[in-house]
Protein backbone atom coordinates (compact mmCIF):
# COMPACT_ATOMS: atom_id res chain seq x y z
CA UNK A 1 0.00 0.00 0.00
CA UNK A 2 1.02 3.53 -0.76
CA UNK A 3 2.61 5.56 2.03
CA UNK A 4 1.18 9.14 2.37
CA UNK A 5 3.25 10.99 5.35
CA UNK A 6 0.94 13.93 6.76
CA UNK A 7 2.72 16.58 8.99
CA UNK A 8 0.38 17.35 11.46
CA UNK A 9 0.49 19.72 14.47
CA UNK A 10 0.23 18.19 17.59
CA UNK A 11 1.44 19.62 21.40
CA UNK A 12 1.43 17.75 24.39
CA UNK A 13 3.94 17.92 27.00
CA UNK A 14 6.46 14.97 26.08
CA UNK A 15 7.38 17.00 22.82
CA UNK A 16 9.83 19.08 22.62
CA UNK A 17 10.52 22.41 20.42
CA UNK A 18 14.11 22.63 18.49
CA UNK A 19 14.02 26.66 20.25
CA UNK A 20 16.37 27.88 17.19
CA UNK A 21 14.08 26.86 14.74
CA UNK A 22 11.07 28.24 16.77
CA UNK A 23 9.72 31.93 16.21
CA UNK A 24 8.88 33.58 19.08
CA UNK A 25 8.50 37.17 17.72
CA UNK A 26 6.38 37.91 14.62
CA UNK A 27 7.50 38.82 11.43
CA UNK A 28 5.50 42.07 10.58
CA UNK A 29 2.00 43.65 12.16
CA UNK A 30 -1.47 44.87 10.20
CA UNK A 31 -4.00 46.82 12.32
CA UNK A 32 -6.28 43.92 11.84
CA UNK A 33 -7.12 41.05 14.63
CA UNK A 34 -6.21 37.31 12.77
CA UNK A 35 -6.00 38.25 9.85
CA UNK A 36 -5.03 35.03 8.61
CA UNK A 37 -8.00 33.72 9.00
CA UNK A 38 -10.41 32.40 7.73
CA UNK A 39 -10.38 28.78 7.89
CA UNK A 40 -10.94 27.40 4.83
CA UNK A 41 -8.81 30.24 3.24
CA UNK A 42 -5.58 30.35 1.14
CA UNK A 43 -3.63 34.01 1.60
CA UNK A 44 -0.21 32.63 0.69
CA UNK A 45 1.68 31.74 -3.12
CA UNK A 46 4.97 31.54 -4.26
CA UNK A 47 5.93 33.41 -7.30
CA UNK A 48 9.24 34.51 -9.01
CA UNK A 49 11.21 32.88 -6.06
CA UNK A 50 9.07 34.73 -3.56
CA UNK A 51 6.11 34.01 -1.44
CA UNK A 52 3.29 36.42 -1.39
CA UNK A 53 0.48 37.04 1.23
CA UNK A 54 -2.56 39.11 0.73
CA UNK A 55 -3.75 39.88 4.39
CA UNK A 56 -6.55 42.39 5.48
CA UNK A 57 -6.13 45.61 6.74
CA UNK A 58 -8.96 47.91 8.28
CA UNK A 59 -9.04 50.02 5.30
CA UNK A 60 -9.24 46.69 2.51
CA UNK A 61 -6.33 43.93 1.44
CA UNK A 62 -2.66 44.52 1.39
CA UNK A 63 -0.25 42.72 -0.41
CA UNK A 64 3.31 41.14 0.78
CA UNK A 65 6.38 39.98 -0.31
CA UNK A 66 8.68 37.53 1.46
CA UNK A 67 12.41 38.06 0.18
CA UNK A 68 15.76 37.79 2.04
CA UNK A 69 15.43 40.99 4.28
CA UNK A 70 11.90 39.84 5.99
CA UNK A 71 8.21 40.96 4.63
CA UNK A 72 7.51 43.91 2.92
CA UNK A 73 4.45 45.90 1.36
CA UNK A 74 3.69 46.91 -1.89
CA UNK A 75 1.32 49.82 -1.01
CA UNK A 76 -0.19 50.16 -4.04
CA UNK A 77 -2.61 47.20 -3.43
CA UNK A 78 -3.73 48.86 -0.23
CA UNK A 79 -4.21 52.31 -1.83
CA UNK A 80 -5.86 50.58 -5.12
CA UNK A 81 -8.44 48.47 -3.23
CA UNK A 82 -9.39 50.81 -0.40
CA UNK A 83 -13.26 49.43 0.86
CA UNK A 84 -12.74 46.30 -0.52
CA UNK A 85 -13.31 43.56 2.02
CA UNK A 86 -10.00 42.13 3.10
CA UNK A 87 -11.05 38.92 4.01
CA UNK A 88 -10.02 37.11 1.28
CA UNK A 89 -9.48 33.89 -0.39
CA UNK A 90 -6.30 33.36 -3.34
CA UNK A 91 -6.46 31.46 -6.45
CA UNK A 92 -2.95 31.99 -8.01
CA UNK A 93 -2.05 30.73 -10.97
CA UNK A 94 0.42 31.93 -13.74
CA UNK A 95 1.94 34.78 -12.41
CA UNK A 96 -2.00 36.28 -11.80
CA UNK A 97 -3.91 36.14 -8.85
CA UNK A 98 -8.05 36.08 -8.29
CA UNK A 99 -9.19 36.75 -5.23
CA UNK A 100 -12.52 37.08 -3.31
CA UNK A 101 -13.13 39.29 -0.54
CA UNK A 102 -16.10 38.59 1.94
CA UNK A 103 -18.52 40.77 3.66
CA UNK A 104 -21.41 40.25 5.73
CA UNK A 105 -23.51 41.09 2.93
CA UNK A 106 -21.84 41.01 -0.24
CA UNK A 107 -18.65 38.84 -2.23
CA UNK A 108 -16.05 40.76 -4.52
CA UNK A 109 -14.39 39.63 -6.86
CA UNK A 110 -10.66 41.38 -7.46
CA UNK A 111 -7.33 40.07 -9.54
CA UNK A 112 -4.07 41.66 -9.05
CA UNK A 113 -1.36 41.07 -11.57
CA UNK A 114 2.27 42.30 -11.12
CA UNK A 115 4.48 44.18 -13.52
CA UNK A 116 7.24 44.05 -14.82
CA UNK A 117 9.72 43.09 -12.56
CA UNK A 118 10.50 41.38 -9.49
CA UNK A 119 9.56 44.95 -7.59
CA UNK A 120 7.72 46.60 -10.33
CA UNK A 121 3.76 48.01 -9.20
CA UNK A 122 0.79 45.89 -9.28
CA UNK A 123 -1.92 46.74 -10.96
CA UNK A 124 -5.49 45.82 -8.71
CA UNK A 125 -9.15 45.42 -10.57
CA UNK A 126 -12.31 44.48 -8.80
CA UNK A 127 -14.12 42.24 -11.28
CA UNK A 128 -17.45 41.56 -9.73
CA UNK A 129 -19.55 41.61 -7.06
CA UNK A 130 -21.91 39.28 -5.70
CA UNK A 131 -24.83 39.83 -3.71
CA UNK A 132 -26.27 37.61 -1.04
CA UNK A 133 -29.32 35.28 -1.99
CA UNK A 134 -31.06 35.50 0.82
CA UNK A 135 -32.10 39.23 2.80
CA UNK A 136 -30.02 39.90 5.69
CA UNK A 137 -28.58 36.19 6.31
CA UNK A 138 -24.82 36.11 7.34
CA UNK A 139 -21.92 35.17 5.07
CA UNK A 140 -18.95 33.49 7.43
CA UNK A 141 -16.39 32.42 4.33
CA UNK A 142 -16.06 31.31 1.10
CA UNK A 143 -13.85 29.94 -1.61
CA UNK A 144 -12.74 30.50 -5.22
CA UNK A 145 -11.12 28.04 -7.49
CA UNK A 146 -10.45 27.37 -11.21
CA UNK A 147 -11.30 23.76 -12.52
CA UNK A 148 -9.08 21.89 -15.16
CA UNK A 149 -11.26 23.26 -17.89
CA UNK A 150 -10.93 27.07 -17.32
CA UNK A 151 -14.20 27.75 -15.60
CA UNK A 152 -14.48 29.61 -12.04
CA UNK A 153 -16.14 28.36 -9.05
CA UNK A 154 -17.16 29.92 -5.48
CA UNK A 155 -18.74 28.18 -2.96
CA UNK A 156 -20.11 30.14 0.44
CA UNK A 157 -22.11 29.32 3.00
CA UNK A 158 -25.19 32.02 3.48
CA UNK A 159 -27.47 31.61 6.48
CA UNK A 160 -28.61 28.47 7.12
CA UNK A 161 -27.84 26.81 3.00
CA UNK A 162 -24.66 26.61 0.77
CA UNK A 163 -24.35 28.43 -2.24
CA UNK A 164 -22.37 28.06 -5.21
CA UNK A 165 -21.94 30.44 -8.56
CA UNK A 166 -19.99 29.92 -11.30
CA UNK A 167 -18.43 32.10 -14.12
CA UNK A 168 -16.44 31.28 -17.52
CA UNK A 169 -14.39 34.88 -16.94
CA UNK A 170 -14.52 35.29 -13.40
CA UNK A 171 -16.79 38.67 -14.70
CA UNK A 172 -19.90 37.37 -15.25
CA UNK A 173 -20.99 35.49 -12.43
CA UNK A 174 -24.20 33.21 -12.67
CA UNK A 175 -27.43 33.67 -10.30
CA UNK A 176 -26.33 31.42 -6.94
CA UNK A 177 -27.14 27.42 -6.95
CA UNK A 178 -28.10 26.51 -3.78
CA UNK A 179 -26.66 22.93 -2.89
CA UNK A 180 -26.86 22.20 0.46
CA UNK A 181 -29.49 23.50 3.60
CA UNK A 182 -31.14 23.32 6.34
CA UNK A 183 -27.88 23.53 8.54
CA UNK A 184 -26.56 25.63 11.29
CA UNK A 185 -25.50 29.16 11.11
CA UNK A 186 -22.26 28.30 12.25
CA UNK A 187 -21.44 25.68 9.94
CA UNK A 188 -18.99 26.45 6.50
CA UNK A 189 -17.92 25.01 2.97
CA UNK A 190 -14.86 24.40 0.71
CA UNK A 191 -14.55 24.27 -2.67
CA UNK A 192 -11.82 22.13 -4.05
CA UNK A 193 -11.16 21.70 -7.79
CA UNK A 194 -10.38 17.82 -8.95
CA UNK A 195 -8.62 16.93 -12.26
CA UNK A 196 -11.79 16.03 -13.69
CA UNK A 197 -14.35 18.12 -11.44
CA UNK A 198 -15.08 20.15 -8.06
CA UNK A 199 -16.24 19.30 -5.04
CA UNK A 200 -17.85 21.39 -2.50
CA UNK A 201 -17.58 20.26 1.04
CA UNK A 202 -19.70 21.50 4.00
CA UNK A 203 -19.77 20.49 7.57
CA UNK A 204 -23.70 20.06 9.11
CA UNK A 205 -23.78 20.40 13.01
CA UNK A 206 -28.20 19.97 12.49
CA UNK A 207 -27.93 16.83 10.48
CA UNK A 208 -24.61 15.95 12.31
CA UNK A 209 -22.79 14.64 8.93
CA UNK A 210 -20.12 16.34 6.70
CA UNK A 211 -21.52 16.19 3.45
CA UNK A 212 -20.47 17.15 -0.19
CA UNK A 213 -21.79 17.49 -3.39
CA UNK A 214 -19.30 16.84 -6.93
CA UNK A 215 -19.65 18.72 -10.50
CA UNK A 216 -18.17 16.95 -13.48
CA UNK A 217 -15.87 19.68 -15.74
CA UNK A 218 -18.23 18.30 -18.92
CA UNK A 219 -22.14 18.66 -17.10
CA UNK A 220 -23.91 21.88 -17.20
CA UNK A 221 -23.52 24.36 -14.47
CA UNK A 222 -26.44 23.61 -12.48
CA UNK A 223 -26.05 19.43 -12.57
CA UNK A 224 -24.55 18.11 -9.22
CA UNK A 225 -23.76 14.90 -7.79
CA UNK A 226 -26.85 13.94 -4.89
CA UNK A 227 -26.03 14.93 -1.34
CA UNK A 228 -23.65 12.46 0.44
CA UNK A 229 -22.21 11.93 3.55
CA UNK A 230 -18.21 11.40 3.99
CA UNK A 231 -19.51 10.54 7.19
CA UNK A 232 -22.44 10.77 9.82
CA UNK A 233 -22.96 10.42 13.51
CA UNK A 234 -21.50 10.93 16.98
CA UNK A 235 -20.81 14.52 17.17
CA UNK A 236 -18.56 14.60 13.82
CA UNK A 237 -19.24 17.65 12.35
CA UNK A 238 -17.73 21.46 13.19
CA UNK A 239 -17.68 24.38 11.57
CA UNK A 240 -13.87 23.89 10.71
CA UNK A 241 -12.86 22.64 7.36
CA UNK A 242 -10.27 23.00 5.22
CA UNK A 243 -8.43 20.97 2.17
CA UNK A 244 -5.45 20.16 -0.56
CA UNK A 245 -5.25 17.78 -3.68
CA UNK A 246 -2.05 15.61 -4.07
CA UNK A 247 -0.21 15.18 -7.49
CA UNK A 248 -2.05 11.96 -7.95
CA UNK A 249 -5.61 13.28 -7.09
CA UNK A 250 -6.28 12.33 -3.70
CA UNK A 251 -7.86 15.19 -1.48
CA UNK A 252 -7.23 15.52 1.76
CA UNK A 253 -9.95 17.84 4.46
CA UNK A 254 -8.77 18.45 7.67
CA UNK A 255 -11.91 18.83 9.99
CA UNK A 256 -12.68 19.33 13.60
CA UNK A 257 -15.56 17.34 15.48
CA UNK A 258 -17.64 18.03 17.97
CA UNK A 259 -17.14 15.25 20.75
CA UNK A 260 -15.63 17.94 22.75
CA UNK A 261 -14.41 15.04 25.51
CA UNK A 262 -11.11 14.94 27.53
CA UNK A 263 -9.10 11.62 25.92
CA UNK A 264 -11.07 11.66 22.66
CA UNK A 265 -9.64 12.73 19.21
CA UNK A 266 -10.75 15.66 18.38
CA UNK A 267 -9.87 16.18 14.76
CA UNK A 268 -10.77 14.09 11.83
CA UNK A 269 -8.89 13.39 8.69
CA UNK A 270 -10.37 12.65 5.70
CA UNK A 271 -9.03 11.18 2.84
CA UNK A 272 -10.70 11.07 -0.36
CA UNK A 273 -8.56 8.61 -2.75
CA UNK A 274 -8.70 9.40 -6.49
CA UNK A 275 -11.08 6.83 -7.49
CA UNK A 276 -14.06 8.66 -4.62
CA UNK A 277 -13.50 5.99 -1.86
CA UNK A 278 -13.39 7.71 1.20
CA UNK A 279 -11.31 6.83 4.46
CA UNK A 280 -11.55 8.78 8.04
CA UNK A 281 -9.13 9.11 10.69
CA UNK A 282 -9.68 11.06 13.71
CA UNK A 283 -6.60 12.15 15.43
CA UNK A 284 -5.37 14.09 18.55
CA UNK A 285 -6.93 14.11 21.24
CA UNK A 286 -8.43 16.85 23.79
CA UNK A 287 -6.26 16.73 27.15
CA UNK A 288 -6.68 18.32 30.32
CA UNK A 289 -5.06 21.45 30.07
CA UNK A 290 -4.54 21.54 25.66
CA UNK A 291 -6.72 21.46 22.98
CA UNK A 292 -6.23 21.55 19.02
CA UNK A 293 -8.40 22.98 16.80
CA UNK A 294 -8.90 25.04 13.34
CA UNK A 295 -6.82 22.29 11.04
CA UNK A 296 -5.58 23.04 7.77
CA UNK A 297 -3.78 20.45 5.03
CA UNK A 298 -1.00 21.56 2.23
CA UNK A 299 0.69 19.02 -0.06
CA UNK A 300 4.42 19.33 -1.62
CA UNK A 301 5.24 19.00 -5.23
CA UNK A 302 7.23 15.96 -6.47
CA UNK A 303 6.65 13.96 -3.37
CA UNK A 304 3.56 11.84 -1.19
CA UNK A 305 4.47 14.28 1.80
CA UNK A 306 1.01 15.86 2.91
CA UNK A 307 1.82 18.38 5.17
CA UNK A 308 -1.38 19.50 7.96
CA UNK A 309 -1.69 21.88 10.96
CA UNK A 310 -3.58 23.25 13.54
CA UNK A 311 -3.68 25.71 16.72
CA UNK A 312 -2.99 24.11 20.20
CA UNK A 313 -5.25 26.21 22.65
CA UNK A 314 -3.89 26.03 26.50
CA UNK A 315 -7.21 26.20 28.76
CA UNK A 316 -5.36 27.70 31.84
CA UNK A 317 -3.27 30.20 29.47
CA UNK A 318 -4.79 31.28 26.42
CA UNK A 319 -1.43 33.31 26.23
CA UNK A 320 0.20 29.85 25.99
CA UNK A 321 -0.42 27.84 22.66
CA UNK A 322 1.22 26.95 20.11
CA UNK A 323 1.55 26.01 15.98
CA UNK A 324 2.49 22.23 16.20
CA UNK A 325 3.21 19.46 13.74
CA UNK A 326 4.08 15.88 13.26
CA UNK A 327 4.35 13.19 10.77
CA UNK A 328 1.17 11.05 10.44
CA UNK A 329 1.49 7.45 8.80
CA UNK A 330 -1.87 6.69 7.29
CA UNK A 331 -1.06 2.90 6.96
CA UNK A 332 -0.04 2.41 11.19
CA UNK A 333 -2.33 1.78 13.38
CA UNK A 334 -0.62 4.90 15.67
CA UNK A 335 -1.32 7.48 12.48
CA UNK A 336 1.12 9.94 14.41
CA UNK A 337 4.90 8.96 14.09
CA UNK A 338 6.34 12.46 15.01
CA UNK A 339 5.74 16.01 15.77
CA UNK A 340 7.59 19.18 17.36
CA UNK A 341 6.61 22.75 17.05
CA UNK A 342 6.85 25.67 15.04
CA UNK A 343 5.44 28.55 16.69
CA UNK A 344 5.42 29.81 19.93
CA UNK A 345 4.76 34.02 20.85
CA UNK A 346 7.39 35.09 23.01
CA UNK A 347 5.46 35.42 26.84
CA UNK A 348 5.99 39.47 27.11
CA UNK A 349 3.73 39.74 23.32
CA UNK A 350 0.78 37.79 25.06
CA UNK A 351 -1.12 36.79 22.42
CA UNK A 352 -2.61 33.84 21.00
CA UNK A 353 -1.55 32.36 18.12
CA UNK A 354 -3.92 30.92 15.33
CA UNK A 355 -5.41 30.62 12.21
CA UNK A 356 -2.40 29.20 9.87
CA UNK A 357 -2.64 29.98 6.69
CA UNK A 358 -0.98 27.81 4.03
CA UNK A 359 -0.67 28.14 -0.48
CA UNK A 360 -3.56 26.73 -1.87
CA UNK A 361 -0.92 25.23 -4.61
CA UNK A 362 1.55 22.34 -3.20
CA UNK A 363 4.45 23.29 -1.78
CA UNK A 364 7.20 23.98 -4.59
CA UNK A 365 10.60 21.35 -4.25
CA UNK A 366 13.20 24.49 -4.36
CA UNK A 367 12.06 26.89 -1.57
CA UNK A 368 11.05 27.26 1.57
CA UNK A 369 7.79 25.82 2.77
CA UNK A 370 6.23 28.93 4.94
CA UNK A 371 3.22 29.24 6.88
CA UNK A 372 1.74 32.08 8.72
CA UNK A 373 -0.59 32.52 11.59
CA UNK A 374 -1.57 35.48 13.97
CA UNK A 375 -2.77 36.83 16.62
CA UNK A 376 -5.43 39.60 18.07
CA UNK A 377 -2.70 42.19 17.95
CA UNK A 378 -2.43 41.68 14.23
CA UNK A 379 1.15 40.45 14.78
CA UNK A 380 1.85 37.74 11.95
CA UNK A 381 4.17 35.09 12.86
CA UNK A 382 5.87 32.95 10.11
CA UNK A 383 7.32 29.63 9.93
CA UNK A 384 9.16 27.23 7.24
CA UNK A 385 8.43 23.79 7.81
CA UNK A 386 10.52 22.14 5.65
CA UNK A 387 13.83 22.64 7.97
CA UNK A 388 11.76 20.40 10.44
CA UNK A 389 10.80 17.36 7.83
CA UNK A 390 12.26 17.42 4.31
Amino acid sequence: MKRHFIFIFLLVAAYRADAQKVTGFPSFQLDFPYPTADKPQSKLWFMDSCWWALLPTASGPSLWKRGNSGWKEHPEIRNALKNIPGRADVWYDNRMVTAIGVSDSSLHIFRLAPGAGSDASWKAETLAILRLPQKDRHIETATIVQDTAGVWWIAADVGTAIYVWHAEDAVQWSNPVRIGENISDDDISCITALKDKVIVTWSDQVGDAVHYREHMNEDTPGKWSPITAVESGNNTADDHLHTAVSDDGTLWLATKNSLDEITLPQLVLRVRTPSGVWNNYPYLAREDVTEPSRPVVVTASGSNVVLAGHTIYNKNDRNAGSIVFGMIDTTSKEILVKQTVVIIPDPSLKAMINDITVPKHAFPPDAPWLILASDKHGNVYEADLKPFFH
